[in-house]
């Protein structure tokens, strides 16, 4: 079922303890389609969150709106500022705070929404990835969109109240596709820093030059070397022998190689090399991680 497909509707669902322990609990969602010239906001909806124009409204959770088609404009915040909002675009209205939007007379909009609450959206908040003075969001992927709220809408259409803990969970997929992506976008330095970090733990045993990998990525090896160190605070060999030997804390605990064996597998150059670097960096010899007394908890 596509977004455009889903016939218009709006369901309110009472929080759920469950919802709530997973740190995100979806409290509403919805599908509009608003006419050329018609009256808006369509006055169906409960006393608090109903508004009009004049007035505005506050809401006491988070709620993402995505604008798929047409288009008009969001208004927010003490200063009242303005934002034009197109079609493939999302807007976050945060708890707490004015805010009042409405689609073009000429064109009107298709919308769609969720509510949610929960430490997710606080933490996201908390953190900087969300930011209350710039609730408009460019849409990074609206296919991504368009099938998340799709299955929102097929499911809540569907029983909303059994459904709830997978609304919840879609709700956070909505929460990551919009968080994420405006934090990497705006900086080149941390998508090259991620991509070399990939890279280096899918083949962590490797003896490759590391000018090799910024060749890769398309980039100097001073840029990456500088910023890989800015990001992660480690030198890219330096992180590159902590994937090694977690591997080889993996390997000791769960396989019979031998040291040698694991050392030849994870690119040591001898078992005495591989051996120095475990007790480096674990504080005993891998022999002694081997033997160690696992205290299992009931």
């Amino acid at each position: 079922m596509s977004n455009e497909s889903a016939g218009d509707y709006f369901c309110y669902i009472p929080e759920n303890r469950l919802c709530q322990a997973l740190g995100c609990t979806l409290l509403s969602s919805g599908h509009t389609r608003v006419g050329r010239h018609s009256p808006y906001p369509v006055a169906v909806h409960p006393k608090d969150h109903h508004f009009n124009w004049q007035r505005g409204r506050i809401l006491r959770a988070h709620q993402i709106v995505y604008i798929s088609q047409g288009k008009g404009r969001l208004e927010w915040g003490p200063d009242r500022r303005e934002q034009k909002v197109a079609a493939g675009s999302v807007f976050l209205l945060f708890p707490g705070v004015w805010h009042r939007y409405a689609p073009d007379p000429v064109h009107g909009w298709t919308e769609h929404w969720v509510e949610c609450v929960g430490t997710a959206f606080q933490m996201a908040g908390n953190t900087g990835l969300l930011d209350v003075n710039r609730p408009y969001y460019d849409a990074p992927d609206t296919a991504a969109l368009d099938r998340t709220f799709a299955e929102i809408h097929g499911l809540a259409m569907t029983d909303a109240i059994s459904n709830q803990p997978v609304l919840s969970m879609l709700g956070l997929k909505l929460l990551a596709l919009l968080a994420a992506p405006r934090d990497l976008a705006a900086d080149k330095t941390a998508r090259v820093v991620d991509s070399a970090r990939m890279l280096l733990m899918e083949s962590c045993a490797d003896n490759r030059p590391m000018e090799q990998i910024a060749s890769e990525l398309n980039v100097s090896y001073s840029f990456l070397r500088r910023g890989f160190r800015e990001v992660t605070g480690l030198s890219m060999k330096e992180f590159q022998m902590s994937i090694r030997i977690q591997r080889a804390q993996d390997m000791l605990d769960n396989s019979d190689l031998s040291v040698k064996e694991i050392a030849g597998r994870l690119g040591f150059s001898s078992a005495f090399h591989f051996s120095s670097q475990f007790a480096a960096i674990v504080g005993q010899s891998p022999s002694a991680w081997r033997t160690r007394e696992v205290v299992s908890t009931p």
